[in-house]
């Protein structure tokens, strides 16, 4: 239970955190997820928090490595090869030789392995936190797209490195030979037996996908589970099992033409159950960063506080160190991004700021060993504070730096224009389909019903409702009466079907006496009428009408109930035919006031007629529905086109509508789908 209430209270603070960003954005989300963390050290139960480094590597940094893996252009990253060894290999390997010696120079106590062991584990980027950092900075494209190759492969250098350190240190031999034979094993047996499982579960899947197992409670288990799988088998077998589940990633990217041969909804859901999960486990690497800060802090404090100047200058200078390395790596373009002459001073700047050090680095320093022989492990507390100064002010420096050289990003697009924007395409696509789309009136409003209430998301006012309702009830009398006016129904006829709307208004709280004037119009005609042409019979009793029938002749009564059957027939016919001009003329009125402004007010009402007229049209099919929601949707597409290329909204609105009418052209085909199926 405890473990429970621990995640619920991260979830918690993560949570928190991303609701007070957006008020104060200026200050970079990371910040306050590790603000956030830190509160939650005051919790008994994060007292002395110890961050477990293989928990942390497998529930967090596993499914977020494979998430980017997945997420990763192959075609490119098979260009930009040169560019990752050179960044995640040979600039790391030489981060952690020069730091090694910088660090034993510096802090002469410290034991060789273990100075190198420290670089090893300050080397590492995390491009978490880089893209919390540069949230709404403008990144150039060459830069962020190295940084975010690096970050996939650089974190098993440093892992690599790391174990070979400990292992010196803990033995007192190092072999080169077996250096350099460990760290190929390590690095290309994670690939490899990422490659081969990746390739496995991935072959699955689309077997799945094409025997149609591909449910939702069957692929996204699946999926999700896929990455700590991985992992635990290559570290099992003492790979890397960072570099194992990026390699499986990597592979699903590359087969993402089969994977999408599942269902839309599978996608779909896919997509956001992914997007739900990263989201929180960013939040968690902060959090936890933040929840671990006090305990280094306490710890550092009780061991020796006379050296910890010392020990924040140290941190500091391996900042500057790998800062410098990094610029002249970029400046002089071995970082094999091929920028321009003109741009490496800057891409270099930007590029050493941006190696951002983040919870890997806290993770490793971390896993060191509490004993070591029976005794305390030496300098483990020093290591620790040290790693945490780098990342501290690894943090600090981009913040403050990088708003300054590096122009915004385009404001995101106002939530309320977005709204307005999204009224007015579907408006503009009801207003075409009803004036080019003539052949079935009703499938037609009944679309438009549709698409208008998908986009309101408010109530509409009972009033105005009740106003819009009471003109098209007067409208639709009118015209009934105009009908028996004309002669195409009978006077009769219209006075029954008038009553039976009337009393239905009335049940359905849609009838008041003010305001009905075409109802008191209609009462006078029907007076005037009778007045004018009297009853045309008088009702008679069943005793009557079975004595006034008994003498006939079965050819009669055959006759007479063949009568009856065209009286019916003529009946129902005059009803629907009054029921349709009725319908036709009040969805006319309706679209004729329909406005952005009361859609939902008028598409109550819309409603409301369209479920009365189905009656009429029961036994017809959805295929011209179908055909009409799918004209619609192109309506939508160019009036954001027409709207993008007058420049009346900007490109980033358009490109979010665009995304809204693709998901619900997506969604409505899957629900066309599964009707068909059932």
């Amino acid at each position: 239970m405890e473990i429970f209430y621990a995640v619920v209270l991260l979830m918690v603070a993560t949570i928190v955190a991303n609701l007070v960003y957006p008020i104060f954005p200026r200050i970079p989300q990371a910040f306050y997820q590790i603000f956030a963390g830190a509160v939650l050290s005051l919790v008994p139960y994060f007292h002395h928090f110890m961050l477990e480094p293989e928990m942390f590597m497998l529930i967090i940094i596993a499914p977020l490595m494979f998430h980017d893996g997945q997420n990763t252009d192959t075609h490119s990253l098979r260009r930009h090869i040169p560019s990752i060894v050179s960044m995640a290999i040979t600039l790391a390997i030489l981060t952690v030789i020069l730091m090694g010696y910088l660090t034993r120079s510096i802090l002469p106590a410290l034991p060789l392995a273990l100075a190198f062991a420290l670089a090893a584990i300050v080397t590492p980027t995390d491009a978490v936190a880089v893209s919390s950092i540069t949230t709404n900075l403008a990144v150039p494209e060459k830069v962020m797209s190295m940084l975010e190759r690096e970050s996939l492969f650089n974190d098993a250098s440093g892992l690599v490195a790391f174990s070979l350190a400990l292992t010196a240190f803990s033995t007192g031999t190092f072999s080169v030979r077996f250096g350099i034979t460990h760290f190929l094993v390590v690095f290309l047996g994670g690939l490899l037996i990422g490659l081969v499982l990746g390739a496995i579960i991935t072959w699955g899947r689309i077997v799945m996908v094409q025997q149609g197992l591909d449910s939702v409670s069957v692929i996204i288990p699946y999926d999700v589970l896929t990455p700590f799988f991985i992992y635990l088998v290559a570290e099992h077998f003492e790979l890397s099992g960072i570099l194992a589940v990026v390699a499986a990633g990597l592979l699903r990217s590359s087969a993402l033409t089969q994977i999408r041969l599942s269902s839309t909804q599978m996608q779909l859901v896919s997509r956001s159950t992914w997007q739900i999960l990263t989201s929180l486990l960013n939040g968690f690497v902060f959090v936890l960063l933040g929840v671990s800060l006090p305990t280094v802090w306490q710890n550092i404090v009780a061991d020796d506080t006379k050296s910890i100047p010392l020990y924040v200058l140290l941190g500091a200078v391996l900042y500057a160190v790998m800062f410098l390395l990094r610029y002249l790596w970029v400046r002089l373009d071995w970082a094999r991004i091929h920028s321009q002459p003109k741009d490496r001073r800057h891409y270099g700047v930007i590029g050493a700021l941006s190696g951002i050090h983040g919870t890997i680095t806290l993770a490793m320093a971390f896993s060191l060993p509490l004993t070591l022989n029976g005794h305390a492990f030496p300098f483990r507390n020093t290591m620790i504070f040290i790693a945490a100064v780098v990342i501290i002010i690894s943090l600090l420096m981009p913040s403050l730096i990088l708003p300054l050289i590096l122009p915004n990003k385009e404001q995101p697009v106002d939530p309320a224009m977005a709204a307005q924007e999204r009224k007015k395409l579907v408006a503009y696509a009801a207003d075409r389909l009803v004036a080019e789309q003539t052949a079935d009136p009703t499938a037609t409003q009944s679309v438009v019903a549709i698409l208008t209430s998908q986009s309101n998301n408010y109530f509409p006012d009972r009033q105005v409702v009740r106003d819009i309702m009471t003109a098209a009830n007067n409208l639709e009398i009118s015209s009934i009466q105009q009908m028996a006016d004309d002669g195409v129904v009978t006077q009769a006829y219209a006075n029954r079907y008038v009553r039976g709307l009337v009393r239905k208004m009335r049940r359905d709280n849609h009838f008041s006496l003010t305001g009905m004037g075409a109802w008191w119009k209609f009462l006078l005609h029907r007076a005037s009428h009778r007045v004018l042409f009297g009853r045309n019979g008088r009702r008679r009793t069943q005793r009557e009408i079975r004595k006034k029938y008994q003498h006939l002749t079965p050819e009669q009564r055959q006759a007479l109930q063949q009568k009856r059957q065209d009286d019916h027939t003529g009946i129902w016919e005059a009803y629907r035919a009054m029921e349709n001009q009725g319908y036709t003329d009040v969805m006319a009125y309706l679209t004729k006031i329909s406005t952005v402004e009361n859609q939902s007010e008028v598409n109550s009402v819309r409603n409301f007629y369209n479920v009365r007229h189905r009656r009429l049209d029961r036994h017809k099919t959805n295929r011209h529905e179908n055909e009409l929601f799918i004209q619609a949707f192109q309506y939508e597409y160019t009036y954001v086109s027409q709207q993008r290329a007058a420049q009346t909204i900007p490109p980033a609105l358009a490109d979010e509508l665009y995304q809204q009418i693709s998901t619900d052209q997506m969604l409505y085909m899957q629900t066309v789908t599964q009707t068909d199926n059932d």
